[in-house]
């Protein structure tokens, strides 16, 4: 997102949800093939196929569209009545990093969706996916099938009041969600801040199984002031060759930053205080960091130019790679991403504009790109698409056609 313009469970055991796990090899993906609150679901007709089971035998075509404005309290879920009557996580294998529930069932459809969406991320918990998005007090929806979703309640009821203290202002909405799962946790790292400011805080709400809804803020896990170089927004977790999760975030000012996170908590880690570089522009337009690892390289996903200007964006989906997650990343030429080098993965086609905003995740076997775009045909409004990510003989990726136009 676009806010630095103008600035020159039973089991505990195994992690990972949102990212990739430690390089090793992988296995291929099993397909080539205004107001930012979430809204308007679309409709679930011209399903096509079925790419993959991720185990769970009920349906979900017939889910309802989640509603432009979800009005649950913190802690209910539209789609679950009680916490007894959600489903226990199944039992993860020791040693499970990075996709841990395995992964869910990649249905496609010929027919366009509208989803309404902005700053996706997504995860599967072995029943269901589960989408989080900017806007508000962070809608979440639920789907099994990928292509209707499900109000699944607010995140929270009201912006937590320490937000609103360390910024100064209440910042109306928040941003850039980011869904991850390890200690036996599933974990969502949000931002507040205003567009254009640096005044900005990343926190943590917590969750032992998303089927309930019943979410518990942590409070803050990192700030920055006018006085820092950098800004604290768009959080995203991975994990490294240890299973040892780490928090991507930046946006403008010196570009993407990465710390290491304490495995239990969840907070900033004490045995690395490390604030390390990744990318930058010189002050530039470049946000929305994620990070997978494949085949002994970890790739950084970001986004290039502008976003939230409708059909006026610009965005651009970018990645560069190394061999450690902590960098360097280069783009194929070798240069680093530190100079402001990075291979162009997506940009404006058709009615597609300003593609971007998005999360690189593995779900199962496959790794998939979920990101918004702003609709040329729908007066601008940003709205879901999902990408698998495909692996070249070469190791660098490219996207493939998405799940629905």
């Amino acid at each position: 997102m676009d806010r630095g313009a103008g600035v020159g469970s039973s089991a505990v055991v195994g992690c990972g949800g949102s990212s990739g796990d430690g390089p090793s090899p992988d296995a291929q993906p099993s397909t080539d093939g205004g107001d930012l609150r979430p809204s308007d679901a679309g409709d679930a007709g011209g399903v096509d196929a079925t790419l993959g089971d991720g185990g769970r035998g009920d349906g979900g075509a017939g889910d309802a569209a989640a509603p432009e404005e979800a009005t649950v309290e913190a802690g209910d879920a539209a789609a679950n009545d009680a916490d007894s009557d959600a489903p226990s996580l199944p039992v993860l294998e020791a040693g499970a990093c990075g996709d841990p529930f395995g992964g869910g069932p990649l249905t496609t459809s010929s027919t366009h969706l509208d989803i309404g969406v902005h700053d996706p991320s997504m995860i599967w918990d072995g029943y269901r996916y589960f989408l989080f998005a900017t806007g508000g007090t962070l809608n979440v929806r639920s789907s099994a099938d990928i292509l209707t979703w499900t109000d699944a309640g607010n995140i929270f009821a009201s912006i937590p009041a320490w937000v609103t203290t360390t910024l100064g202002a209440n910042p109306g909405s928040l941003w850039a969600p980011d869904i991850s799962y390890f200690g036996g946790t599933f974990r969502v790292y949000y931002a507040g801040s205003t567009f254009g400011s640096n005044t900005s805080v990343i926190g943590l709400a917590t969750n032992t199984n998303l089927e309930s809804g019943s979410w518990v803020d942590q409070g803050l896990v990192m700030q920055s002031t006018s006085a820092d170089d950098f800004n604290a927004i768009d959080p995203n977790v991975s994990f490294d060759q240890n299973c040892t999760p780490w928090l991507a975030f930046g946006s403008f000012w010196s570009g993407i930053k990465l710390r290491k996170l304490d495995a239990t908590t969840g907070m900033p880690a004490t045995d690395d205080v490390t604030t390390y570089s990744l990318a930058s522009r010189d002050g530039g337009a470049i946000e929305a960091a994620s990070i997978v690892s494949h085949n002994g390289f970890y790739y950084l996903f970001v986004s290039f130019d502008a976003c939230c200007q409708g059909v006026n964006s610009t965005y651009r989906t970018m990645v560069g790679r190394g061999t450690s997650i902590t960098g360097p990343y280069a783009d194929m030429a070798g240069t680093d991403m530190m100079d402001g080098a990075a291979e162009q993965l997506l940009a404006t086609a058709g009615r597609y504009i300003g593609p971007g905003g998005g999360t690189a995740w593995k779900d199962g076997d496959t790794y998939l790109y979920v990101y918004h775009y702003y609709d040329g045909e729908g007066g601008g409004a940003s709205k879901l698409q999902i990408r698998p990510i495909v692996f070249g003989p070469d190791d660098w990726p490219t996207l493939s056609d998405p799940l629905f136009p």
